[in-house]
């Protein structure tokens, strides 16, 4: 529920606070004063469009805030942690907008900057605001499906929300068939191709690695005679000289061995030492050994040589075309392999996906008759309460129809649900069009077609009476709802109004002396020059100052004694909207 609204620097609004009542509250004036001003400003607190024009001649900003009760609204909770918002323990949540003259402008909630969107996503569920545009798009069609299902309440959300699943599936199989189909000239292109690329992969029997353990084979090949050469010579140096004159390391190292032993024998304490030199002895033999064995392992075969420039020549070539690495080239191989297999199996895909998208449309068009039953035990229920509301609202001979017919286009794509072909979409196969009339006799007509805004008005306030008892929106704002009625409907419409105030917070801009007194706060805006200056502003209004507002509202800035009189006995008889 709206608790206060502050404006600063808003067009002709100077400075302007409001505390607004929990029941149905009235703002009224003479004919440009200012009202929708206000009902602007709510706008524009709640996420409405703002522009330059909106700021005040001379001033830096204009600046609007709102505090709302949010105590009985736990939903909010939700609404708002997902915007990242921490609600007051209180249960307030205090909104503001700001606008500068270049159009740009800041939101605030909590006192938390937010984005245009999120505080957006916030104030729908906060403010619903009807003025003149909402009653045009009441009456288009395009509308009335969601006025409709708003009715349906718990039972027809579980099977919208059963539909919208089984629809789901049946679109993704059904794009995806089509997709199949479309592209069958593509896959054939592509399976040449495919298999061209897994041919020259696999009959290359390429391994992890290979192409290293390769290059490190062509270096010693490539280099056999250095390497025979410089391990022999090394070889001849360590143990087995091919020279008397110039003896190995291996039998220097023996030679001193054998002198060193029989030293040790005498004296023991050059043991240690021996037993190093023993060992040195032992690992030159191992040396030489292992030199040896590597000496005739070496094989110089220009034929092995050619055949690995080969294959390395061969594996350069795979990797120009599909990878820096070996391991690319394997893994594109692999991933081409697994593509030709789906472009070579399409065809059973292609029959899977046909028994699955008759599968999923007959579950979707089942679930879509529920959905379309359900609607049409609603439609006779909203039928009936809305034909009422009109009744009380000084239309007793008015009549309002639901019309509701299965959609149709392309016979291709249509499907039969309940023995009619018909086109699913996200909400169903029903298209849902209100009809009215007005007298006796008369064929109920599209509220498109109503010509007098006194009877659209009244017909959008029926409506949002009876939505009023469905929806959980705290507060409904109508922006001269009063448009084109006068007389008895006046206060058919006071009544109307001052009810749904009941369940509702309630803000209304009005013309009409009857609405005024139904109201159980009212605010007087009126225009005032000031230095110079025009400015509006706005007065909640005790008894005796509602009397005299009522009072001008039926006779003028003038009003004589009887005028009053009817004025006082008007908001007796109204008793601030207990009618």
């Amino acid at each position: 529920m709206l608790l206060e609204m502050d404006v600063r620097n808003y067009a002709l609004i100077e400075h302007i606070s409001i505390q607004f009542g929990d029941g149905f509250n009235v703002l009224t004036g003479e004919t440009g004063a200012g009202k929708s001003l206000v009902i602007d400003c709510l706008g524009l607190v709640v996420g409405g469009r703002a522009s330059a024009e909106s700021v005040r001649t001379g001033a830096e900003s204009a600046v609007v805030e709102a505090v709302f009760d949010l105590s009985q609204m736990a939903s909010m909770a939700d609404i708002l942690s997902e915007q990242g918002i921490d609600p007051e323990p209180d249960g307030t949540l205090v909104v503001s907008r700001e606008v500068w003259p270049q159009g740009r402008s800041r939101c605030r909630v909590n006192g938390r900057t937010v984005t245009l969107t999120s505080l957006a996503a916030i104030g729908e569920f906060l403010v619903d605001i009807y003025g003149q545009h909402e009653y045009q798009s009441l009456a288009r069609p395009s509308r009335h499906l969601a006025l409709l299902d708003s009715f349906g309440g718990a039972e027809l959300s579980k099977a919208l929300a059963a539909y919208r699943a089984k629809y789901a599936l049946w679109r993704s199989a059904h794009r995806e068939l089509a997709q199949l189909k479309a592209d069958a000239r593509e896959r054939a292109r592509r399976s040449d191709l495919l298999a061209f690329e897994v041919n020259e992969i696999e009959s290359a029997k390429l391994q992890p690695d290979e192409d290293v353990l390769l290059a490190a084979e062509h270096t010693i090949l490539a280099n056999a005679e250095r390497l025979l050469g410089g391990v022999s010579q090394a070889f001849e140096l360590v143990y087995e000289s091919s020279r008397p004159d110039s003896p190995s390391a291996y039998d220097m190292l023996a030679d001193a061995l054998a002198h060193l032993d029989a030293a040790a024998r005498i004296d023991a304490s050059l043991t240690p030492v021996r037993d190093l030199l023993a060992s040195m002895c032992e690992q030159a033999g191992s040396v030489g050994r292992a030199m040896r064995s590597y000496r005739e392992s070496i094989d110089f075969s220009p034929q092995r040589l050619a055949a690995v420039e080969e294959r390395l020549a061969a594996i350069a070539r795979l990797k120009r075309k599909y990878g820096d690495t070996l391991a690319e080239v394997i893994e594109h191989g692999r991933a081409a392999r697994e593509a030709l297999d789906l472009v070579v199996h399409a065809d059973e895909r292609s029959a899977e996906l046909e028994r699955r998208v008759a599968e999923y449309a007959e579950d979707a068009a089942g679930a879509a008759a529920e959905v379309s039953e359900i609607r049409g035990r609603i439609a006779s229920r909203l039928e009936h309460d809305i034909t009422c509301e009109l009744s009380e609202l000084s239309m007793p001979k008015a009549a309002f129809q639901v019309q509701i017919r299965k959609t149709r286009g392309d016979a291709e794509q249509e499907l039969i649900v309940d023995g009619q072909p018909c086109i699913l979409g996200p909400n169903g196969v029903d298209d849902v069009e209100f009809l009215f009339s007005a007298n006796p006799g008369e064929e109920p007509r599209p509220l498109s077609r109503i010509a007098s805004g006194g009877e659209m008005s009244r017909v959008m306030l029926a409506i949002k009476s009876v939505l009023a008892q469905v929806d959980d929106m705290p507060t409904m704002v109508f922006d001269e709802v009063d448009q084109g009625i006068g007389g008895e409907a006046s206060m058919a419409v006071a009544a109307r109004l001052a009810r749904i105030g009941r369940v509702r917070q309630v803000l209304a801009v009005t013309h009409l002396p009857q609405i005024a007194a139904a109201a159980s706060s009212h605010f007087a805006v009126r225009k005032e020059e000031r230095g110079g200056r025009t400015q509006v502003g706005i007065w909640h209004l005790d008894r005796d100052e509602r009397v005299a507002e009522v009072a001008r509202m039926l006779g003028g800035d003038s009003p004589s004694a009887l005028t009053v009189a009817h004025a006082q006995e008007m908001l007796e008889k109204l008793d601030g909207g207990r009618i």
